[in-house]
């Protein structure tokens, strides 16, 4: 009887994690959705949720930016993206509170009124804090130009 009654708790336990796992992963792509779509519409109020205060990126140059320069990048008048598809993406949860996205995206912008088609992938580390998640960290590498 014990032998039974542990097999039944370790089946709810094993179903009750998954459902986590599962519904974890399901808004860390709703919040790579939003972060990317915040950029046609120029939504600073979305991309300033989905970023955590002490967010860092690494760009495709190396350079290091921080929410703050994000933001400020978001509202750029040398620049306007028109549309962003995201071709793939993949979350992998590596602790309750820590999940990592990768991510390939192709995207449509205007620099300097120049339109321009590109491909990027990208990787963002999110955390849970205070029951919310928050992207931390993203390092971009461009894939192509086509101009």
């Amino acid at each position: 009887m014990k032998i039974l009654l542990f097999i039944a708790s370790l089946l709810i336990f094993i179903s009750y994690t998954s459902k986590g796992q599962s519904s974890d992963i399901e808004i860390i792509k709703k919040l790579n959705l939003n972060w990317l779509n915040a950029f046609p519409t120029r939504d600073s109020a979305v991309l300033g949720r989905v970023l955590a205060d002490d967010f860092v990126l690494i760009t495709p140059q190396g350079a290091k930016e921080g929410k703050k320069a994000n933001l400020l990048n978001l509202m750029s008048p040398h620049i306007e993206f028109i549309s962003v598809i995201i071709d793939s993406e993949s979350v992998r949860l590596l602790s309750p509170d820590i999940a990592v996205l990768n991510a390939w995206t192709s995207f449509l912008f205007k620099f300097e009124q120049k339109e321009t088609r590109e491909r990027n992938c990208y990787q963002d580390i999110y955390m849970k804090r205070n029951g919310n998640w928050q992207a931390i960290m993203a390092h971009v590498s461009s894939i192509n130009t086509q101009k």
